[in-house]
C-alpha cells in the first residue's frame, strides 16, 4: 500500500497541520476523526485495515484528516462560545480551501471524494458535506450528532447556524444546492445500542430534513447489540462501502 505523510503549515489556522493518505488511486475518501483523535486514529483503530483491500486493488484511497476540535467546539474549558465557532469556521476553511486543492492537486481526483466519519468525524463529514456539495460526491455518516446545540445549548448565532446541519437543511432555501444533493450519494448509519441516544435521535431528525426536502438518502437503523463504538462502525464500514464505488 502507498502511504504518504504530510505537514505544513495552514495559514486559515496559523498552526501546522498534518494528514496521512492512503493509497492514491480511484475514488478519495476523506475521512474525520472522532472527538478529540487525530489523523493517525484511521489506521490506528482499523479503518485503513478495513478498508486495505480496495484500497490495494485501487477501488478507493483515504485522505486521513486532522482534527482541532480540542481547540473548538469540543474545547469545553473555553467559555466563549463565539471563539470556538470562530476556530471551527477556521478548521472549516482550512479543509476546503487548503487541504482539499493540495490533496487534488497531487492525486488529480478522478471523481468527487467522499466525506467520512464516525461520531464527531460524522458531524464534520457531514458539516463539510453540506456547505460545499460542489466538492463531494457524497457522504458516509455513522453515529453522528447533527445538530450544533449539541456543543452548546444556550448560544446562537450565524456561525451557529452554518455549522448546523439539522438546521441548515430544515431552513434550505438554495435550489442549486438541493438539486446538487439529490444528485449526490448520502449514507448514514446509527444504532439503537449502548450510549447512541444521541446519535440515534439526530439521525432521525436529520433523516426527516432530508425527506422534507425532497433529497434521497439511504438511512439505516441497527438493533441494540451494535454500541456506539468501533467494534460497530468497522462493521458498518465493511458491509455499506461498496454502496460508494
Amino acid at each position: 500500500m502507498d502511504v504518504k505523510y504530510f505537514k505544513w503549515y495552514s495559514y486559515s489556522l496559523n498552526r501546522e497541520m498534518e494528514y496521512k493518505v492512503y493509497g492514491s488511486r480511484g475514488v478519495p475518501f476523506f475521512y474525520f476523526p472522532t472527538q478529540y483523535k487525530r489523523f493517525f486514529e484511521a489506521e490506528d483503530e482499523g479503518v485503513i485495515a478495513t478498508l486495505s483491500y480496495l484500497i490495494d486493488s485501487g477501488k478507493l484511497f483515504v485522505v486521513a484528516v486532522d482534527n482541532i476540535d480540542y481547540e473548538s467546539l469540543s474545547n469545553f474549558n473555553n467559555w466563549d462560545k463565539r471563539k470556538r465557532l470562530e476556530r471551527q469556521e477556521s478548521y472549516f476553511e482550512y479543509v476546503i480551501n487548503e487541504l482539499y486543492p493540495s490533496v487534488n492537486n497531487l492525486y488529480k481526483f478522478s471523481s468527487l471524494p467522499i466525506a467520512f466519519g464516525m461520531s464527531f468525524g460524522a458531524f464534520q463529514a457531514m458539516n463539510m458535506f453540506l456547505r460545499k456539495p460542489q466538492l463531494f460526491g457524497g457522504v458516509f455518516a455513522m453515529s453522528g450528532i447533527y445538530k450544533i446545540t449539541f456543543f452548546f445549548n444556550d448560544y446562537y448565532d450565524e456561525l451557529a447556524f452554518l455549522n448546523s446541519p439539522i438546521d441548515s437543511l430544515n431552513l434550505l432555501k438554495n435550489n442549486e444546492y438541493l438539486n446538487l444533493y439529490k444528485k449526490r450519494n448520502i449514507l448514514l448509519v446509527v444504532s439503537n445500542g449502548a450510549y447512541e441516544s444521541e446519535a440515534l435521535h439526530d439521525t432521525y431528525e436529520l433523516e426527516k430534513a432530508f425527506n422534507k426536502n425532497g433529497i434521497p438518502i439511504s438511512c439505516y437503523y441497527w438493533t441494540k447489540d451494535y454500541p456506539h463504538d468501533w467494534s460497530s462502525w468497522k462493521i458498518y464500514l465493511n458491509y455499506y462501502i461498496k454502496n460508494f464505488l
